[in-house]
């Protein structure tokens, strides 16, 4: 990538930047990420900061570096997993995911079992696997 696009001071002249050297329409993006043109274009122009949503999408659809859009440090583009399919089946996965973290007592229950996981040893990471297992 060019310095032009590696040093834009905002996220919103960042994600314009890397999608003009993609290059991609407002529309095309907007479209690919699922949010309407308006808000991509608010986004570009600084009216707005991308939601959790907006970042997901822009992280399962292109290869663009969150980290890099967000503080401006790092690579532009990530390396994407080989073999990593970005199928139809994965995304309704997603957006179901997404649809039931709306619900508050259970995006907090997620949110502990992920803890509990993140924090836990062999022993209890093996009894998760095991109970999930069992339900289905």
């Amino acid at each position: 990538m060019n310095s032009q696009i590696e040093n834009q001071k905002t996220t919103g002249k960042r994600l314009r930047a890397w999608r003009k050297s993609i290059p991609l329409k407002l529309m095309e993006l907007s479209h690919l990420i699922k949010v309407s043109q308006g808000s991509l274009s608010d986004l570009e122009n600084d009216k707005s900061l991308p939601s959790a949503t907006t970042l997901a999408n822009l992280s399962i659809y292109t290869d663009l570096n969150i980290y890099w859009l967000l503080n401006g440090r790092g690579p532009v583009n990530r390396k994407l997993v080989p073999g990593i399919d970005k199928s139809t089946e994965q995304s309704d996965l997603y957006e179901d995911f997404m649809f039931m973290m709306q619900d508050r007592k259970l995006k907090g229950v997620v949110e502990k079992v992920i803890a509990i996981y993140k924090s836990g040893d062999a022993k209890k990471k093996a009894q998760f696997h095991g109970f999930l297992s069992a339900l289905s």
